[in-house]
């Protein structure tokens, strides 16, 4: 910048300067110019009287052109000036500069742009903020509206049949043994579909709620899938699965002892429930100093790629009908997504080349 104004042609301040010089030299000299001819009248012939007269002319003249240069100059400045400050005024972009005079008015004029567009991107980087903040609650409003939707869409199916069988047996006092005994026993599932259905949309709650209502530990995630493996041993023939898992030694987690175990739990129940194979594999490798790369996958028959992509959204079903039967609350991958997003890791699910479904994710070491 200091190069700048040691370089700068002609200012405003500089150019008063010449003109105040040079006025005062016509001044003075004329003074000078007419003593001297007083004082040597008789000497000076007209050629001198002219000579005299048009170096005055001459002097004034240069004067004159300089004001008037200065004039024009200061006068196309204002007018840019101007259009500058109309624009500024009705809030309009202002992507150049125009072409100021290299002087103390064009850098007054620069400076006072270059503040307008600071102004300007400050009052758009706002505006977006504001945009994003209120797009983001906007959309928590209408997730949470499609939740409630939904919730009580799910609840009436276990309430009616409940009460249904309730009716039945209520009316039908002769009913045979075995009859009642079924009608009971289907009550009694329906009523542990709702308290899952409760339980999950709990979970879900506590998730959207915020992370600080949640609280963190080390988690030693052996003794979780330890847990859920000789769960699974229990099950009937029908639904048992054999759980193969290879992990690093004392691996320990830094999270929630509760939606870990709801990570592990709902994708062997998933597994289970709707994978048709034999086989759940659980492996993990410690891929930095600070986190696990952990996959859950089966050997059943995987998930036709129309459904991956909205395989974690909230009450989606590949089979409507077949998941209802099965007692699923169309919550379970949600939730493990949203455990697995708490817990800052992010989650993918594909087909297994050699068949089945594989969910791959990354937890914290603690």
């Amino acid at each position: 910048m200091a190069t700048d104004s040691k370089n700068k042609t002609l200012t405003y301040k500089g150019g008063m300067y010449i003109l105040l010089a040079l006025l005062i030299l016509t001044l003075v000299g004329g003074v000078i110019t007419y003593r001297f001819s007083l004082l040597n009248h008789e000497l000076h012939s007209e050629l001198t009287d002219e000579i005299i007269f048009y170096s005055i002319i001459g002097l004034a003249s240069v004067a004159t052109a300089l004001a008037i240069m200065l004039a024009i100059r200061l006068n196309r400045n204002l007018k840019s000036l101007k259009r500058v400050s109309e624009a500024m005024e009705n809030g309009a972009d202002i992507e150049s500069a125009p072409n100021f005079a290299n002087d103390e008015l064009g850098d007054m004029s620069r400076h006072i742009i270059d503040l307008y567009k600071r102004l300007r991107q400050a009052s758009s980087d706002l505006e977006r903020e504001h945009g994003v903040a209120l797009h983001e609650h906007q959309e928590k409003l209408r997730i949470k509206r499609q939740l409630t939707n939904n919730i009580n869409h799910e609840l009436k199916t276990p309430v009616a049949a409940i009460q249904g069988y309730l009716e039945t047996l209520i009316n039908n006092r002769d009913i045979s043994d075995e009859e009642r005994t079924s009608f009971i026993e289907k009550s009694y599932a329906h009523s542990q579909r709702l308290s899952q259905l409760l339980h999950d949309v709990s979970t879900i709650t506590r998730l959207e709620d915020g992370s600080s209502r949640i609280e963190c530990e080390s988690v030693d995630l052996g003794s979780i899938i330890e847990e859920i493996r000789s769960d699974i041993a229990l099950l009937p023939d029908d639904r048992r699965m054999r759980v193969n898992v290879s992990l690093p030694e004392n691996m320990m987690v830094k999270g929630n002892p509760t939606l870990l175990t709801s990570i592990f739990k709902n994708l062997t129940d998933n597994a289970i429930a709707y994978s048709g194979g034999r086989d759940i594999y659980i492996n993990a490798t410690l891929n930095n100093s600070d986190a696990y790369t952990i996959t859950v996958g089966d050997n059943g028959i995987g998930v036709d790629e129309d459904h991956i992509g909205h395989i974690f959204e909230r009450f989606y079903r590949i089979d409507k009908g077949r998941s209802r039967k099965l007692g699923g609350t169309g919550l379970g991958l949600s939730i493990v997504k949203n455990a697995v997003l708490f817990h800052g890791g992010d989650i993918e699910v594909y087909n297994r080349k050699t068949g089945g479904l594989e969910f791959k994710f990354t937890l914290p070491k603690a």
